[in-house]
């Protein structure tokens, strides 16, 4: 008995073969991809250590990989490269130095493979150095070696302050952030650091595992008297920034305000205390640390 296989027939099957060939060359490949990214991110941290332990040369920021522009004018844009060394046939270990003072450390090294590819890093320990003790409020305002002001309006504006560095190469010195600002911590309080020392305490605080927020806060309203003798009065958060346009535009300005005595402070319990002045106030930080 003869068997006749139509044109139609063959036509179902060609299409039949090709569609399951697809299927499994794509499976294939996606498991191919899945398999490749996870070998790449157990090699970064092997690849990291052996950068870390090796023998390495300190060369100019000017000869890292222009592959590594991405991430240093990106997600790093408020930071600054310290040094850069070459770790030959590894890659590259650069320590940077963070003008975002949010971070818990300032300094953190990455590393770069020799085509300039970010490894990435598993470890914890790493990772720490890039933890956030708090965010700050914006606008933010830094202050810079030519006594210009730079708003930050958000997070990603810290790249407006490596594009001046990048205007003005023969500049050493680093901006100077304008107080009084806002943090928020990570219980959602919002706290207002007055200058560069409380600052630091909550850094500290940070560090340690310790509570976050200040010891007390000024009762508002409260008024400072600045370097050439104005007088500003605050009687809500927001009249703070009047002290920072008053920074901005008084940049060569050393002498902090002075608060105007007597006010009053409120401690975390609530608890009320006047102050008469500059002596009581120190004494009154001075017994937070006990």
């Amino acid at each position: 008995m003869k068997t006749t296989i139509s044109k139609e027939s063959i036509l179902k099957s060609s299409i039949l073969f090709f569609t399951i060939t697809a299927f499994i060359l794509s499976a294939l490949l996606f498991t191919s991809c899945s398999d490749t990214e996870s070998v790449v991110v157990s090699d970064d941290e092997e690849l990291i250590e052996k950068i870390e332990s090796a023998d390495k040369t300190t060369i100019e920021e000017a000869s890292l990989p222009s592959a590594t522009s991405s991430v240093l004018n990106g997600d790093l844009a408020d930071s600054f490269v310290e040094t850069v060394q070459l770790a030959t046939e590894l890659g590259y270990q650069v320590a940077l130095v963070s003008d975002n003072l949010s971070f818990e450390e300032t300094k953190t090294d990455v590393f770069f493979s020799l085509q300039g590819r970010q490894l990435n890093s598993t470890s914890s320990k790493r990772g720490k150095h890039r933890s956030k003790c708090f965010e700050f409020v914006y606008p933010i305002d830094l202050i810079m070696p030519d006594d210009s002001s730079i708003t930050l309006n958000s997070a990603d504006d810290w790249s407006l302050k490596k594009d001046w560095y990048a205007a003005n190469p023969d500049a050493t010195e680093r901006p100077e952030l304008v107080y009084p600002v806002d943090v928020t911590l990570e219980d959602d309080t919002v706290q207002t650091l007055l200058d560069s020392d409380e600052l630091a305490s909550v850094r500290s605080s940070c560090k340690k595992g310790k509570d976050r927020r200040k010891c007390f806060k000024l009762v508002l309203p409260v008024s400072f008297t600045m370097e050439d003798g104005t007088v500003i009065e605050v009687t809500e958060r927001a009249d703070y920034k009047l002290l920072r346009e008053w920074k901005k535009a008084n940049p060569d300005s050393t002498v902090k305000p002075a608060k105007i005595f007597p006010l009053d402070i409120e401690y975390r319990d609530g608890t009320i205390e006047t102050i008469a002045d500059e002596t009581a106030y120190e004494a009154a930080k001075d017994s937070c640390s006990i």
